[in-house]
C-alpha cells in the first residue's frame, strides 16, 4: 500500500478487525502513518458487521481469531447477505496450522488475499497494494463466490465464466470515488452477471453429477454414496431454481423445482429405480440446457 501516494490513500475506507488490542492499535497506527487516515478498528465481530451494514469499506482486513464465525461472515458478505458491496477487497490474517485448515477456510470464504500470522504490517500493506492492482476475476459456483484461484491449464480447461467486479479500493486510489448510488448500480449490474454465471455453473454441475449417477447404476454400485449423489442433484436443481427466480425467469425456475422433486422421489427408493426414473436422470442435464436455451431465445 505504501506504493501509492499518501494523498490517494487519504480517502480509502478501511476496517481492521483484530482481537488483540496491542496488535490492533499498533497496526492502525502504522496504517495511519502511511496516510490511511480513515481506518477504523474493531475488536468484536458484531461491531464490525454493524459497521459494514451502515457503510461498506473499500478494504476489510481481519484476523481469523477475531471470532469463530469470521469465515461465515466473509461468505455472507460475498453472497450479499451483509452490506451493499459483496465485492469489497478482503484480506485475512490466519493463524498457522499444521494442516492449513484456516488458510483453506479463508480461501473458500472468498477472501482476496490470505496471510499467515504473524504478519508484518508493511508486508501486509504491500500485498494489499499488489492484489488491488492485479485483482483476479471472480467466479461463482453453487457454494463459492470469490476470486478465481486455479491456474489456467490446457490439460484441464475451465468453462466457468470469469467476471470483472467492482473494486472501490482501486477506484478510490485512482481518484474515482463512487457515490452510494453509483456503487449500488455497479453492484447490481455485477450481481446480474453473477446470477447468470451461477446458472452456468449449475448446468456444469448437473452434467457432472448426472454422469456420476448413471455410471454408478450401470456398474451396479448401489450404495449410500449413490444416494448422496442423488441428494446433491436435488440441491443443485433447487439452487438453479432459486437462481432462475432471481433472474426473473419463473418458468425455468418452476422446471428446475419440478425436476428436483422427481429426483427427490427417486432418492427415496434409489436401490430399485424405475426405467422412467433412470431415463429422467440420463436426460436431465440436456433438458435443463434446452429449457435455458428456450428462455434465452424467447428473451
Amino acid at each position: 500500500m505504501k506504493k501509492f501516494g499518501r494523498d490517494s490513500l487519504g480517502n480509502v475506507e478501511i476496517y481492521l478487525a483484530e482481537p488483540n488490542e496491542q496488535v490492533r492499535e499498533g497496526m492502525r497506527g502504522i496504517m495511519r502513518d502511511y496516510g490511511m487516515k480513515r481506518t477504523r478498528s474493531f475488536a468484536r465481530l458484531t461491531d464490525l458487521v454493524n459497521a459494514i451494514k451502515e457503510s461498506p469499506p473499500d478494504l476489510l482486513i481481519a484476523a481469523d481469531d477475531t471470532d469463530p464465525k469470521l469465515f461465515e461472515m466473509i461468505r455472507d458478505i460475498r453472497h450479499s447477505r451483509i452490506g451493499i458491496n459483496p465485492f469489497m477487497m478482503i484480506s485475512l490474517m490466519v493463524r498457522a496450522e499444521a494442516d492449513g485448515v484456516a488458510v483453506k477456510k479463508a480461501i473458500l470464504a472468498g477472501a482476496d488475499d490470505v496471510l499467515v500470522k504473524p504478519v508484518a504490517p508493511a508486508k501486509m500493506l504491500d500485498r494489499v497494494a499488489h492484489v488491488t492492482m492485479n485483482r483476479q476475476p471472480f467466479i461463482v459456483t453453487n457454494d463459492y463466490l470469490g476470486p478465481e484461484r486455479r491456474t489456467a491449464s490446457p490439460v484441464r480447461p475451465s468453462n466457468i465464466r470469469q467476471l470483472d467486479v467492482v473494486n472501490t479500493l482501486k477506484d478510490t486510489i485512482e481518484g474515482r470515488r463512487m457515490t452510494t448510488g453509483e456503487l449500488v448500480r455497479a453492484v447490481s449490474a455485477n450481481m446480474a452477471e453473477v446470477m447468470a454465471a451461477r446458472l452456468d455453473s449449475n448446468g456444469l454441475k448437473l452434467a457432472w453429477v448426472c454422469g456420476t449417477i448413471m455410471k454408478a447404476y450401470q456398474e451396479k454400485r448401489i450404495d449410500p454414496s449413490l444416494h448422496e449423489q442423488l441428494l446433491v442433484l436435488v440441491s443443485v436443481l433447487e439452487d438453479a431454481g432459486r437462481t432462475a427466480h432471481a433472474l426473473k425467469e419463473p418458468d425455468l425456475s418452476a422446471i428446475c423445482i419440478q425436476m428436483a422433486r422427481q429426483v427427490e422421489e427417486m432418492a427415496e427408493a434409489y436401490e430399485d429405480p424405475t426405467s422412467l426414473q433412470l431415463g429422467t436422470i440420463a436426460k436431465l442435464s440436456k433438458a435443463f440446457e434446452m429449457a435455458r436455451a428456450a428462455k434465452a431465445a424467447a428473451g
